[in-house]
């Protein structure tokens, strides 16, 4: 798959735009079927599953479809732009209005960690740290970089480091 579509990256020279979390898309839609599927047999069978297999699959079945179904509507096309001209950041969330987050001048692009999975994410200079947006999917940390890493380093973090290097004006 190409970073164009796997990102879906528009570039039109004075706004670049790209939505970071596309690849979750295929782990939401199989844990919403595989959900869905222990839901309708739970359903089917009702009488012969015991008193805490129907529990767990009340309690844990609505949260996991709910989840899933954010992670495929609203999480996967969040979308963040960066307009040249302007030289200002904009996150645009499906449901919401598009919102400016900061602007260039503003802006540090730095990795957090999460166990050991890290990503890419932005925030403003003086307090990153403590509210960040962010801008990849998870990585796996190692010596060895991933083909995924590879390919967002060469689409996304080169332009916005070309991006960050233009003169104003």
């Amino acid at each position: 798959m190409s970073e164009i579509s796997m990102y879906k990256i528009v570039d039109s020279g004075k706004l670049f735009s790209f939505t970071p979390n596309r690849q979750s898309v295929k782990l939401s839609v199989w844990t919403l079927v595989v959900v869905l599927s222990l839901v309708l047999l739970s359903i089917i069978f009702f009488h012969d599953i015991n008193r805490g297999m129907a529990i767990l699959l009340v309690v844990l079945g609505p949260y996991l479809i709910l989840h899933s179904l954010y992670d495929i509507f609203i999480r996967a096309e969040i979308c963040y732009m960066f307009d040249q001209e302007d030289r200002i950041v904009y996150r645009k969330k499906p449901l919401f209005p598009t919102k400016k987050i900061m602007a260039f001048e503003e802006m540090v692009i730095f990795t957090s960690t999460t166990g050991s999975y890290w990503h890419y994410a932005i925030g403003a200079k003086n307090n990153h740290l403590v509210k960040s947006y962010r801008i990849s999917e998870d990585f796996r940390e190692g010596r060895k970089k991933s083909a995924n890493e590879s390919a967002y380093e060469s689409a996304i973090l080169a332009k916005l480091h070309e991006m960050r290097q233009l003169p104003v004006g």
